[in-house]
């Protein structure tokens, strides 16, 4: 069967956004063995992980009972470049974020992170009728940064000393944007 993509919310000239297959599991293990991204991706440095555990773990895992919405990015051939996930939605008060993004190195700086950080913002202020997304990133994240930045965030403050990372303690940048501000600054 074919299936005629042009006018899929899901898909722009850039990426695809999917829900993560049982089959994705290799592309989370690799994920967890690049720890400094790891590390700005989820605060910590995991501990030793086995891949068979780790594989039935992903495989058995439903998308809705993880607290969060998981999406697998792919480019436009098909390979799968990257993980997002997006957290705090909060319906009553229409506030989302942060969304926690990982790209594949070897696929940083080809647009897919901002690819997808305007998808799911559009999506979350079209679709979801939020009025503000709330975002943070880890000092010395300097991909974050400019995504962030890129996107239209503004720096609303400085959580100091709250990560432990490699022998030291790391601030936390806190970023926020009104749909207003999205649109005006994602034309």
């Amino acid at each position: 069967m074919e299936i005629d993509y042009s006018k899929y919310y899901w898909k722009n000239d850039i990426i695809t956004l999917r829900q993560p297959k049982a089959d994705d599991w290799e592309y989370q293990v690799r994920c967890m063995f690049d720890s400094q991204a790891r590390f700005f991706f989820n605060e910590e440095i995991e501990m030793p992980t086995d891949v068979e555990k780790y594989k039935k773990m992903f495989t058995e895992n439903d998308n809705k009972d993880m607290g969060f919405i998981c999406f697998a990015i792919e480019n436009n051939d098909g390979r799968h470049v990257g993980i997002c996930n997006l957290f705090g939605v909060n319906e009553r008060n229409g506030i989302f974020g942060p969304i926690g993004i990982q790209i594949d190195a070897d696929e940083r700086g080809k647009g897919y992170g901002t690819a997808a950080f305007r998808m799911l913002g559009r999506y979350m202020f079209n679709e979801r009728r939020m009025h503000k997304w709330n975002s943070e990133y880890i000092e010395g994240n300097a991909g974050s940064a400019a995504l962030h930045k890129k996107i239209g965030f503004e720096i609303e403050g400085v959580r100091k000393d709250i990560y432990f990372h490699n022998g030291r303690y790391w601030n936390t940048v806190i970023v926020g944007m009104t749909e207003k501000q999205f649109f005006e600054n994602n034309k």
